[in-house]
């Protein structure tokens, strides 16, 4: 009877063929990622003065985005909005990066505002 408990070897797999080991790293990466949330009018009216801001005055932001899966940061200064396209573009350093607006997560003002 000892054979045949859970504990036991016997219900382990004893070898893994390459093909299901590839699928299940797939299957828990896409557990470790995080669906793209949704902002209120409210929100979105929020980040949209934020940013209008940066862009008029010069004024430095933190912008939180979601990006495959997870959430990314960067920290620069709102360089060019597109309405129509609806992407912002944020030069920080000596790199310009090109956001999605549905990415957008937050945007807080880093200068004494």
């Amino acid at each position: 009877m000892e054979k045949l408990q859970r504990g036991n070897k016997l219900w382990h797999m004893k070898f893994v063929l390459p093909e299901h080991d590839i699928a299940l790293k797939h299957w828990h990466a896409a557990q470790d990622k995080i669906s793209k949330p949704t902002l209120d009018e409210q929100e979105l009216a929020e980040i949209g003065h934020i940013v209008m801001d940066s862009l008029r005055h010069e004024l430095e932001v933190k912008i939180i985005y979601w990006v495959n899966g997870g959430f990314d940061e960067i920290i620069g200064v709102v360089d060019h909005v597109d309405q129509y396209e609806k992407y912002i573009k944020v030069r920080a350093e000596d790199d310009i990066l090109t956001i999605n607006v549905d990415c957008l997560i937050s945007v807080i003002y880093l200068s004494g505002e």
